[in-house]
């Protein structure tokens, strides 16, 4: 009679374990449509075995019926760690592409004026102020022209710092979003462990929103996670643990410098911030091109530039600082190679005396060349390190080249500088007051009137007397010089502007000698400019360029390495899609299965049902008509 009754058993499990497996089903069906979700699996099992005895090929059992043995969750975890290494190298490089892409924005580079127009403009006034120098019309032509040639340099270089704040501002938004998803992984991890404590049911949607979790976190930083016996998590980012069972490790960002408020992230330890492991291993702290390290064998530690390689080439966090860069950088951030001087030719020597000597100048010249060679090596290293890989910093450093150059040449053509030696030995940098023009009308003639000012900084001191070597005194006008420890000294961008004197005044342009006669080798040498050697893009580069040159090499260069940073971009995203949908084979709700499911289970809760009827008319039977 038991057994009979056990009857009951088979078919009431049947029809519990076809509902649940309906249940399922219609959660599936109704997440067909949403983001993150991951088909769910029934997978029923035997219940138990009641043994009645022993055959002579083995036991003779009676079944109970059958159970659920688990709601799995159908993910591969091989695609899923996969998607997410890939997904962080996307957006590395759409990061980078997408700060190129909008940096030739303000160059308008795409519009019809672009900055190249206004150095043309600025060379075409020159043109014909050579035609006619002491025309009021002309030189205020090439006035107005150097006007809308710094106004628009300035306005150039304020958006591109504007546009590092910004990356700044973004950089803390993206901290602060990996500590929410820290602390939001942390929290599932305890839903988790305690649904699945019991060993009775799976947490697939908490599991569905932490997976979710960690696919963002891969679009932000490198990661890594692996899952406990107790269904937790421990999360990595850049090797570092960010969640483990019993703490979340938080992150925070402090300023590059004192003098610098860029930001760069780093781990939260409670302590001083300024001694607080940064997160990324690409920062330096900003070496002056004069400081005394570079003279000494002092080494410098350089920061490993993020490489395809070596697998750091992850995150977007990390690609918005490879952007931005870590201070703010100009002309002197590029160094210059030292030129190499000239053996000297015995046929171009008199006398072997006079040639004995110029090898001796040329030993003591070379000796000096292999040490400011040194120098020049370790700055190189540096810039390739710190400045080059650096996207907008790098852009501004030689866009700066380029305004420095064009404004001091001018510059040292309007009011020429020579070299004096005084009594005491010493040595100082003057107004060269034999070749300097006047201003034109004998009201303005002036000497030492530059076209383009620093804002805070004359060119010359006031003028002194002072004694030669010779023992002759002279009044002079000392140049004061350019200082990289002080901006405000320096001809750079956000420095500059034209002088007002000749914005108000053109004839103060000192292109008239003394008899109001036009100075045209001045004129001549304004044209002249323009055709001469001005730079190489960077210390990499062995090509010598003009300023139109150097302008389109400039452009250029970050124009290719937008293209590659695209070509990349996008060669990553065809991998994301191609694992997305590998991914979505496996994880992906199919309607069509799951309608098959439904009428598969209906089909296995009526069976249950008829047998469980069966059963109960046989009992009912077996009760009323055998008593």
């Amino acid at each position: 009679m038991a057994t009979t009754l056990g009857n009951f058993y088979v078919g009431a499990t049947g029809m519990q374990a076809s509902q649940y497996a309906l249940n399922t089903t219609a959660h599936n069906i109704t997440n067909a449509g949403t983001e993150g979700y991951s088909r769910q699996q029934v997978l029923l099992t035997d219940l138990s075995y009641t043994n009645i005895g022993n055959t002579p090929i083995g036991k003779k059992q009676e079944g109970l019926g059958t159970r659920i043995a688990d709601v799995r969750l159908v993910r591969d975890r091989f695609v899923d760690k996969a998607y997410r290494n890939e997904l962080g190298r996307e957006q590395f490089y759409q990061t980078k592409y997408d700060v190129v892409a909008e940096v030739e924005n303000y160059f308008g580079e795409l519009e019809s004026s672009d900055f190249r127009t206004y150095m043309q403009n600025l060379w075409s006034s020159a043109q014909e102020l050579q035609k006619e120098s002491n025309s009021i019309v002309t030189r205020s032509s090439y006035i107005a022209s150097a006007v809308a040639f710094v106004d628009q340099a300035n306005e150039i270089y304020k958006q591109l710092t504007n546009y590092q704040k910004n990356l700044n501002t973004e950089i803390k938004d993206q901290v602060d979003r990996i500590n929410e998803i820290g602390n939001q992984i942390y929290e599932l991890n305890e839903k988790i462990v305690k649904v699945e404590a019991s060993g009775v049911e799976s947490a697939n949607d908490y599991r569905d929103q932490r997976d979710a979790l960690l696919d963002e976190l891969g679009g932000l930083v490198s990661v890594s996670y692996r899952e406990n016996a107790d269904s937790g998590v421990d999360v990595y980012i850049e090797h570092r643990c960010l969640v483990s069972m019993d703490k979340v490790y938080q992150l925070d960002v402090r300023p590059v410098s004192d003098t610098c408020d860029y930001y760069i992230p780093i781990w939260n330890d409670g302590g001083d911030k300024k001694l607080a492991d940064p997160l990324f291993n690409v920062h330096g702290e900003h070496i002056k091109s004069n400081d005394p390290v570079w003279d000494t064998n002092a080494a410098i530690t350089l920061a490993r530039v993020p490489d395809a390689d070596a697998g750091t080439d992850v995150g977007s966090l990390k690609g918005i600082i490879m952007s931005r860069g870590d201070f703010v950088a100009n002309y002197t951030d590029i160094p210059v190679a030292p030129e190499m001087p000239l053996r000297p030719n015995r046929a171009d020597y008199e006398t072997d005396v006079e040639y004995q000597d110029a090898v001796t100048q040329y030993q003591t010249d070379y000796e000096k060349y292999q040490d400011d060679y040194a120098v020049f090596s370790k700055k190189r290293d540096y810039y390739n390190s710190y400045l080059e890989p650096y996207t907008v910093n790098n852009i501004i450093a030689q866009f700066d080249q380029l305004i420095h150059g064009i404004v001091t040449k001018i510059n040292d053509i309007l009011c020429p500088n020579k070299e004096i030696t005084l009594d005491d030995g010493s040595t100082m940098t003057v107004l060269d007051t034999e070749k300097a023009g006047y201003g034109m009308g004998q009201n303005n003639q002036e000497q030492g009137t530059e076209l383009f000012v620093r804002n805070n900084v004359s060119r010359y001191a006031d003028e002194v007397t002072v004694t030669l070597a010779d023992g002759t005194t002279q009044q002079v006008r000392e140049y004061i010089p350019e200082d990289p420890d002080n901006y405000f000294s320096m001809y750079t961008l956000g420095n500059l502007k034209v002088n007002n004197d000749l914005i108000k005044n053109p004839s103060l342009m000192p292109l008239t000698n003394l008899q109001n006669e036009e100075l045209q080798d001045v004129a001549d040498r304004l044209i002249h400019v323009w055709d001469e050697d001005f730079a190489t893009l960077g210390p990499n580069s062995l090509v010598t360029n003009d300023f139109m040159g150097y302008y389109k090499e400039f452009i250029g260069d970050f124009a290719n390495k937008g293209s590659t940073y695209n070509g990349i971009a996008e060669s990553q995203n065809k991998s994301v899609t191609e694992l997305e949908n590998q991914r979505q084979t496996v994880v992906g709700v199919s309607t069509d299965e799951e309608l098959s499911n439904l009428i598969r289970f209906q089909q296995g809760f009526n069976a249950a049902s008829r047998y469980f009827s069966v059963v109960s008319e046989m009992v009912e039977h077996l009760i009323t008509k055998l008593g």
